[in-house]
């Protein structure tokens, strides 16, 4: 690995690590014997490596410590010095495949020992490497299980971007046994409805280019006057972009919850006719029937509406309703 390495690279690079002296004053450069103009260059573009802005992502997990790549005393600053060294390493998968760095031309190539130092680092690396796949793997089963265990009086299942079920709980498969409208046929998730289907497998797609968290939302029109079925997905953390996880919460309207709107209102300031209106849209009237109760105009209830909507960072009745089932 290390003379492919060289070879590939033809004396025009070294190996850069990076360290974390103190969270406080950000990320610093290893850069020992880099010139003004090569430590500049790397500070000004280190942002276009995809997995150094992973490891900003997860809080500077990522960043590569001195300390502990060697156990050897001082071999890193003196490596770093006759070469200049400082840089980031590259992973593929759970192992370390690839180091990158610049280097100057006019500097030596390296020896058989710089190459024996150089191994030592990369071992020391490639161990690194898998402690914190590790770390990161069970950090996301902890919040899977932190997820389940908040919705676990909720109908939740946990799928993957193909529909796969990795877990449904009792409440879930209720309500997709006696609704035509869904299916969870040989352990795979699906709409009867062919559009649908289509736009839930774009939603599913579409999380590729989302951060964990992010959320969507279908509307699935039933049978027999029920009023629709509710679904919300969202991206849970996964390891790569092959292995996304997903949560999907079905809402059934026909199953009625007691709002708690001052466990709402507590998060945000709301007045007595929007708290009011928020338990009539919570029984199922519509903006025309809340109208009618109320004795006022429709525009004046979706003037009042749109005023809980810039409050709560809401774009849909749907998403008002699952916020507010979230803390009921």
């Amino acid at each position: 690995m290390v003379d492919q390495f060289r070879t590939d690279l033809s004396g025009s690079s070294s190996l850069f690590l990076l360290r974390d002296d103190d969270k406080s004053d950000g990320i610093k450069l290893f850069s020992s014997g880099l010139t003004e103009a090569q430590q500049q260059f790397y500070v000004q573009h280190h942002r276009q490596d995809v997995w150094f802005n992973h490891y900003l992502d997860k809080g500077c997990q990522g960043i590569v410590s001195a300390n502990t790549i060697s156990s050897s005393v001082g071999l890193l600053a003196s490596f770093g010095a006759q070469f200049a060294a400082g840089g980031v390493c590259r992973v593929k998968g759970r192992g370390l495949s690839t180091l990158c760095s610049y280097r100057g031309a006019a500097q030596d190539d390296f020896s058989s020992r710089d190459l024996t130092s150089l191994t030592e680092i990369y071992s020391g690396l490639a161990a690194w490497s898998q402690h914190y796949w590790n770390l990161l793997a069970l950090e996301t089963q902890n919040y899977q299980l932190q997820q389940l265990v908040k919705n676990h009086n909720k109908p939740s299942a946990i799928i993957d971007d193909k529909g796969h079920i990795h877990y449904s709980n009792v409440a879930f498969n209720r309500i997709a046994d006696e609704n035509v409208e869904l299916r969870a046929v040989n352990g795979i998730f699906s709409l009867q409805n062919k559009e649908q289907q289509r736009q839930l497998k774009e939603t599913l797609n579409g999380f590729a280019y989302l951060l964990p968290g992010a959320s969507a939302y279908m509307s699935i029109p039933r049978q027999a006057n029920l009023r629709p079925l509710l679904i919300q997905c969202t991206l849970m953390s996964g390891l790569s972009r092959f292995e996304r996880y997903v949560e999907v919460v079905l809402r059934d309207p026909e199953h009625s919850f007691n709002p708690d709107i001052e466990a709402l209102a507590s998060l945000y300031p709301l007045t007595i006719g929007e708290k009011e209106l928020l338990v009539l849209m919570s029984k199922g009237y519509s903006s025309n029937d809340i109208a009618e109760l109320r004795g006022v105009k429709v525009e004046t209830v979706r003037s009042t509406l749109k005023g809980v909507f810039k409050k709560t960072d809401c774009h849909s009745q749907n998403e008002l309703l699952l916020l507010l089932q979230s803390i009921s």
